[in-house]
């Protein structure tokens, strides 16, 4: 699978080379390591974003994917799960679930946008602007596989959805290899499960929820339990300044 994949990348990098030959006023400043650079990005946004309709499409997926989450979240909690559960999830959940996929469909395509840009201009402001998109892209990913989680977590129903997302943040924050890896690890099952599309529409997203949740919620609820108690110390210290006053 890896060496069609670098042989697809090389096609694809001696393809825009010559593109760039042929069409005129359109050129890349470089050698063959910017033209497998290009071509790195290129797939990037395609995969990423593939096309507008899929752009616009892509928040809707969050709908049915929120009541996948829900069952992971149920069955690493110990509940018994059923399938209304699914339909539950998405009365309780849909709403929030398809503004969250909205401002993540548009986060992806600005920052993807800014990758591609950045490589077209090419130079050090160029290099950076890419850079930096491409790290946001991944922090963006990284984020969203704790938050559907912690959106669905049962035992989290009471919590605003802010206070859900900011504890996938700093989850994200706490262990940022680890989630980087999970990332990188569930990211190359759903690429590889894109051969098989009914595998992508369920058994992937589901191991993937599930994956996540069972790694999510237990270190979710440590570090909220250990962030409780340095606040209930620094509010103890602090009344005993006050009392000492």
């Amino acid at each position: 699978m890896f060496r069609r994949l670098l042989v697809g990348w090389v096609v694809l990098a001696i393809a825009i080379g010559l593109v760039a030959g042929l069409l005129p006023g359109f050129h890349i400043n470089g050698g063959a390591l910017t033209l497998l650079w290009v071509a790195a990005l290129y797939a990037l946004v395609n995969v990423t974003l593939g096309s507008i309709l899929t752009l616009l499409t892509a928040p809707l997926v969050a709908i049915p994917y929120v009541g996948v989450a829900r069952l992971a979240a149920l069955t690493a909690r110990g509940h018994d799960v059923v399938l209304s559960d699914v339909g539950d999830a998405i009365r309780r959940f849909g709403l929030t679930a398809l503004i969250s996929g909205v401002l993540a469909a548009l986060a992806f395509a600005i920052l993807a946008t800014n990758a591609f840009l950045g490589a077209n201009l090419g130079g050090p402001a160029g290099w950076v602007m890419t850079t930096l998109a491409l790290a946001g892209l991944l922090a963006l990913w990284v984020f969203l596989l704790p938050y559907w989680i912690l959106l669905v977590d049962p035992e989290r129903e009471d919590q605003p959805v802010r206070a859900r997302a900011r504890l996938a943040a700093l989850l994200v924050i706490a262990a940022p290899v680890r989630f980087a890896w999970l990332a990188l690890l569930l990211a190359s099952l759903l690429l590889v499960s894109t051969v098989a599309f009914v595998a992508l529409l369920t058994i992937a997203p589901a191991y993937a929820a599930l994956v996540t949740a069972r790694y999510s919620l237990p270190l979710a609820d440590r570090l909220e339990r250990w962030l409780g108690d340095r606040d209930a110390a620094r509010r103890a210290s602090g009344g005993r300044g006050k009392a000492a006053s």
